[in-house]
């Protein structure tokens, strides 16, 4: 724990606290209210008591207005409130339907008049535009999430925001790549820790109310480029409430599957998920003490089965019986979990704690089949439980403080024969004969402890808030390169048969000498035990010059420390400095519009990936020898190839290393135009820097994190030698939005949008998807300058054009009353589309054989999903039988198409363009990539896409909509 840390933040606090005088707030957690009363000739009314009320909240607020009239609450949970605001001599106004979400800030304009009834009672809706903050997104509550065809994981809400999509990792936003977010529970970070992607499953049954992040975020929100989706658990409250649900995607409702012949093409079998799929569980909610001491709990038991099939005859199976068209069952069981108690100290001091738990077991094929069945069987164990306890205080009119502490855990453990048996791969055969057991697998555990605390002040028209942040992050991996720790090839080389023994090596042995392969010692397992420690301070000031015109102000410091194995520190990056700026105007003044501009720069937090494989000792043995017998390591300098260590125990780093980040650009306008009802246009540049990746610099031969194009990063190596200036690694955003949010009300509620933009650059993210690697910062797109030729262009995930629907209606009359009918459908156009080279070294496609996104668009992506409720009352309970249609048009289409230019069977250099008074070996290298002009990563030549040696080269199918699955459930609530 960094005690300076600690010690500095406690100063900051108290010197708020010395001259605060008033206050608002809302956190990640909660949002607030805030308003003017006048009277009805407009003239402010001071000393007016307002209070507020809800089943969310433990009690009642009470202000009283200033001497402009001005009220407001803080620290409110999201739900629908009740205002009531009285004045001697005025009537009463009780002003209801007051909904507030997470992170926003109501504005209200009370009018009151003179005495002459008893009581007036507003029911108009409030407004939905947040007139006081640029932040964009959409907040997503229970009652939507229940009325939407959504995956019953709390993520699938964020796909109802504009501007976000999905890869093969995650969610994506405005272009990022899905391992760049930040998942928050319960004001927890619970992204993942190694790979930056959800860390995290929690049931929607579980959730109050999910809050998506897509841009303008002010200070106190940082660790990503990105969005942030941000999730808040159900309380208890002052009347039992509960929820008996149960859910089944029944195998007989499933279509057929007709993309098997296209999907065979790239796999050797095809996994259907949720099969079937029984998905059962109960919350319960209520109080010990009413408004003082709450509970709430929840247990959910999904019980999946995905099953394979064998859909690719050139897979090798001897000894094995599983004949193309052959199923086999996957099954995973979970149990999911949450609690929560909420306890009010004092009608302003509140104490709330929480926990989430995830664990699975998945038993059946856990690899892909390409040999008997102990190279793919056996059990994973997966999962961890989140615990999180939070302070919240309102000091008289001073200042309002929060405080946070939790932990994140995750862990992967796999078990099974396949964990103590070599992998043997015979490579001399065409299709390859894997038998044995497993290829590579760790076990991995890893924690995240977080400390925050947070002061908000309000002097005049400013609302000034600061705080910060502590994380520890610790990992303890054991890697093995195969069962037993070995994988074994078998290879042959002008008629002599030899082996590859590749296993990593124990550099931590009594007399390990790097050149003395007698020397060498497989580490069973390779073990490390990497930590990063995080800090970050950050100041904010939401300024309200006049009462319709906001600016805000704020600057975000953050550190991070990269500790690797035995805890030597690998690097540190300490001058990460985000500043954020924006202005919103109320254009009416009526807290019903707004045009916004905002800017802000967003760093990375590095994932601990990097850790472990750049600093955690990963010495790997390629050696040859002429045994298979996997006792027999010992290299053999006879053996045709020659036996070589990769890796070490710690990669260079640039000194100079800066932390990589995205500056964002806003710039928009929102209008409601009816109650409940805003529409808006927003324009949106994002712009991706200082990227951190591992390099070859072609200077001195070796591997290095730099950032690509500066510092030591400025020159990059060829596979063959010498070396080349780099261009600066780079990701460019530019998009256009319409959008539309409709509030639950006259039983309708949407959320619309269409989108344009492009995505363009040589670097698609943490996540690099033209060769579907996740190794956040060590990914291969810089490793070699090789894999630069051709690069920039149109960005994997590019986009132009993206429209969505989500929305519901629920009939309120007849026999039909209480029927709910939801939409959720989309329309992506296609990605671009590049020739990918096969490389030997890497054994994957990283060569870009034609300028990247230059061979037009694959086909577009568009589904429709639908969701069916009906409500019967049965004495105090309700039954509610619920039907979820996904692709309800059973549309089975290729979504992505094969982009491999070659094969590895095919030749070296095969369909490359051989010019005149040139050879092949002028055109291409050694490993199968472009030759370049000296000097430059210009090719010398290229490419024929018409003439590609892989026959199913923008023909077969890469990507598929799954078949039509229904999804029958119930819930019982009382």
């Amino acid at each position: 724990m960094n005690f300076r840390y600690l010690r500095v933040l406690a100063a900051m606090l108290l010197v708020a606290m010395m001259f605060a005088p008033a206050l608002v707030a809302q956190t990640a957690t909660t949002g607030a209210v805030e308003g003017t009363v006048s009277d009805n000739s407009g003239a402010a009314l001071p000393g007016v008591t307002v209070e507020i009320r809800s089943p969310q909240l433990q009690g009642a607020k009470t202000e009283v207005t200033d001497t402009r009239g001005h009220f407001r609450f803080s620290l409110l949970p999201p739900g629908q409130y009740n205002l009531m605001s009285t004045l001697s001599g005025f009537s009463p106004v009780r002003q209801s339907n007051v909904v507030v979400s997470l992170s926003r800030v109501v504005t209200l304009d009370v009018r009151m008049s003179a005495a002459v009834t008893e009581q007036i009672t507003v029911t108009a809706a409030a407004p939905v535009v947040d007139v006081t903050s640029a932040a964009t997104g959409a907040n997503v509550n229970t009652q939507t999430m229940q009325s939407l065809p959504l995956s019953r994981n709390y993520v699938g809400a964020a796909q109802v925001a504009p501007g976000t999509a999905t890869d093969a990792v995650g969610t994506t936003f405005y272009g990022s790549s899905g391992a760049e977010n930040q998942y928050i529970i319960d004001g927890l970070n619970t992204t993942a820790v190694r790979d930056g992607t959800q860390g995290k499953s929690v049931n929607l049954d579980f959730v109050q109310e999910v809050e998506v992040k897509t841009g303008g975020m002010p200070a106190e929100y940082g660790r990503l480029t990105g969005g942030a989706i941000n999730a808040i658990t159900k309380s208890g409250g002052n009347q039992f409430t509960g929820d008996v649900f149960g859910f089944d995607s029944p195998k007989s409702l499933r279509a057929d599957n007709t993309t098997f012949t296209d999907r065979s093409i790239l796999q050797s079998s095809v996994i259907e998920p949720n099969k079937n799929l029984l998905d059962y569980g109960l919350d319960l909610g209520g109080y010990f003490v009413k408004d003082r001491l709450w509970f709430f709990g929840a247990y959910d038991r999904p019980d999946r089965t995905d099953t394979s099939t064998r859909i690719n005859t050139s897979i090798n199976l001897p000894n094995y019986q599983l004949p193309v068209g052959a199923t086999l069952d996957t099954k995973v069981k979970s149990n999911l979990y949450a609690g929560k108690l909420t306890f009010r100290v004092t009608e302003n001091q509140s104490l709330t704690g929480s926990f989430f738990g995830d664990p699975n077991t998945t038993t059946g094929p856990l690899f892909a089949i390409s040999g008997p069945p102990s190279t793919f069987e056996g059990e994973l164990k997966r999962g961890g439980v989140d615990m999180v306890g939070r302070y919240a205080g309102i000091f008289g009119t001073n200042f309002v403080a929060n405080a946070e502490a939790g932990q994140h855990k995750e862990k992967i453990e796999y078990g099974g024969e396949g964990t103590g048996i070599a992998q043997h791969i015979d490579l001399t055969v065409s299709p390859n004969i894997t038998q044995g057991g497993f290829g590579f697998f760790a076990n991995e555990d890893y924690k995240r402890n977080v400390y925050k605390a947070d002061l908000s002040t309000f002097v005049s028209s400013h609302e000034i808030k600061f705080g910060g942040d502590y994380e520890d992050l610790k990992g303890t991996l054991q890697n093995y390169q195969g069962g037993a720790g070995q994988r074994i090839y078998k290879l042959v080389k002008s008629g002599v048969v030899y082996y590859r023994h590749r296993y990593y090596v124990n550099d931590l042995a009594s007399g390990f000498n790097r050149s003395d392969a007698n020397s060498w010692q497989i580490a069973l397992p390779q073990v490390t035990e990497p930590e990063t420690r995080n800090n970050s301070f950050y100041a904010q000031d939401s300024w309200k010059v006049v009462p319709n015109f906001t600016l805000n102000f704020g600057v975000r410091w953050e550190s991070q420390e990269v500790l690797g194995r035995g805890g030597v520190k690998a690097f540190k990056i300490d001058n990460n400095w985000a500043p954020r700026v924006g202005a919103v105007w109320d254009v009416f003044n009526n807290g019903r519009s707004k045009a916004y501009a905002n800017f802000g720069r967003f760093f990375e937090a590095i994932p601990m990936d990097i850790n472990i494989r750049a600093f955690g000792g990963e010495l790997v043995c390629f050696c040859y020898n002429f045994s298979d017998d996997p006792a027999n390591i010992r290299p053999d300098a006879t053996a045709p190839a020659r036996s070589s260590l990769l890796g070490g125990s710690t990669e260079p780093v640039d000194p100079n290393l800066k932390g990589q980040h995205i500056d964002e650009f806003l710039l928009g306008y929102d209008q409601e135009v009816m109650p409940n009802l805003a529409v808006g246009i927003q324009g949106t540049y994002r712009k991706l820097a200082n990227v951190i990746e591992d390099m070859l610099i072609g200077t001195t031969g070796e591997y290095l994190i730099a950032n690509p194009g500066s510092g030591i990063g400025r020159e990059a190596g060829f596979y063959e030698g010498g070396n080349v200036i780099t261009p600066t690694a780079k990701r460019t955003y530019k998009g256009v939005e319409l959008h539309a949010t409709k509030h639950f009300s006259n039983n309708t509620q949407f959320f619309a949008s269409y989108l344009w933009s492009k995505l363009e650059g040589n670097y698609d993210g943490t996540f690099q998807n033209s060769t579907g690697q996740l190794d956040p910062n060590i990914n291969s797109a810089f490793d070699y300058a090789d894999f630069i030729v051709n690069n920039t262009g149109k960005l994997s995930a590019d986009r132009t054009h993206q429209l969505k629907f989500y929305g519901s209606y629920q009939f309120s009359n007849g026999a039909l009353n209480g029927l709910n009918i939801g939409l959720a459908t989309h329309y992506y156009s296609g990605t671009p589309l590049t020739a990918y080279g096969y490389s030997r070294a890497y054994q994957n496609w990283e060569y870009y054989l034609t300028t990247r996104g230059s061979l037009g668009r694959g086909p577009a992506d568009y589904e429709a999903d639908m969701h069916f409720s009906y409500p019967i009352k049965t004495g105090a309970a309700r039954v509610n039988l619920i039907a979820d249609i996904f692709n309800v048009l059973n549309l089975q289409r290729k979504t992505q198409l094969d982009l491999r230019y070659n094969r590895p069977e095919d030749a070296d250099c095969t369909g490359f363009i051989v010019p005149a008074g040139m050879t092949t070996e002028d055109v291409c290298t050694a490993d199968n990539g472009l030759r370049t002009k000296e000097g430059t990563v210009t090719p010398v030549s290229g490419v024929d896409p018409s003439k590609a040696p892989n026959p199913s080269f923008l023909k077969a199918g890469r990507g598929f909509t799954d078949p039509r699955i229904f999804r029958l459930g119930v819930r019982v609530s009382f």
